[in-house]
């Protein structure tokens, strides 16, 4: 399930805890710039316009298809086929996300499992404040936690307990999961940021080098981890293991980013799609008065939300070719 979000030792000790999972192969390099082609592929389709915030809703796309706009108060399922989004009331409050059945939420001091299907929520586990963002990795959940006194932590689930896996000497903004571990970008003295890797099973995190400047808004986890780096404007892969990185394109803006057959950028220009070996392709002309405040992708289509106005949110998608 993608998902996107919202991350302490010393540098030398952080290397020797680094994860031995084998790394992914790079890509062929793919750096490029700004004046990138317009390549026309199909009309986007506006699918639901509604009276909530663009910056109180997100998108969860699985590789199957389906998606899901997730609102505080509701989850609409978003078909491919042109049939109109049905709306599901739901205490999603923000931070939720969406495994292959159910949706993962924080309602009355707890986390909430509430099937896609209908039916009674179950409770996960208590927990008496709302957590930043929960994410999910098969059966395994994470979430993000802030305390009352501004304290940063990773919090996981053990059987039916929740632990903390990690706490921050400084802050966490962004979140993501996958296989069998958790990543977090981390400002540990609140200045320079690193990404972080923790085993669910627990044990000691890994770390990047520290690096200096705005840490990325987002984790994309999707086979390797990616991320914009709005310092030198580079969209950037990073092996699961943070051993190998690679930058896919560099002086273009990519934010919000979303992965899935390929890399997808949003910007003030346009919606585009970076594939490896090519020059960036703009999918979708863009406006500075229609800001894309979320981005998901399939491999059949993209998705976003739009900034319609004060309280107004338009939800769009558009036909992917191979």
């Amino acid at each position: 399930m993608a998902a996107a979000v919202i991350a302490v030792a010393a540098l030398a000790a952080s290397c020797e805890r680094r994860a031995s999972t084998p790394p992914s192969a790079p890509p062929p390099g793919a750096r490029t710039d700004a004046n990138a082609p317009a390549i026309a592929i199909a009309e986007p389709r506006t699918l639901l316009a509604l009276p909530v915030s663009a910056y109180h809703a997100t998108i969860a796309a699985d590789d199957d298809d389906t998606a899901y706009l997730l609102t505080p108060t509701a989850a609409y399922r978003l078909e491919s086929g042109g049939a109109a989004p049905q709306a599901m009331p739901l205490d999603l409050g923000a931070g939720a996300t969406t495994t292959r059945s159910s949706f993962l939420h924080w309602s009355r001091g707890a986390i909430v499992d509430s099937p896609r299907a209908g039916g009674a929520p179950r409770r996960v586990v208590a927990l008496a404040q709302s957590p930043q963002a929960i994410v999910v990795a098969g059966e395994r959940i994470a979430w993000l936690q802030r305390a009352g006194d501004g304290r940063f932590s990773v919090q996981s689930l053990i059987g039916k307990s929740a632990r903390t896996a990690y706490a921050s000497s400084g802050s966490i903004d962004a979140i993501a999961a996958m296989d069998d571990a958790i990543f977090f970008v981390e400002r540990p003295a609140g200045s320079d940021w690193r990404i972080g890797r923790l085993p669910f099973a627990g044990g000691a995190p890994a770390f990047t080098p520290l690096r200096k400047g705005r840490a990325p808004a987002m984790l994309v986890a999707h086979r390797d981890l990616y991320y914009y780096d709005g310092n030198g404007q580079e969209v950037r892969r990073l092996s699961r293991d943070l051993q190998h990185e690679w930058s896919l394109a560099s002086g273009f803006v990519c934010s919000p980013i979303a992965v899935s057959a390929h890399v997808y950028c949003a910007q003030v220009d346009g919606l585009y799609e970076l594939r490896a070996d090519e020059r960036p392709r703009r999918l979708v002309p863009g406006s500075i008065a229609r800001v894309v405040t979320d981005l998901a992708a399939t491999p059949k289509r993209l998705l976003w939300i739009v900034d319609a106005g004060a309280d107004k949110l338009e939800v769009r998608d558009l036909a992917l070719t191979r």
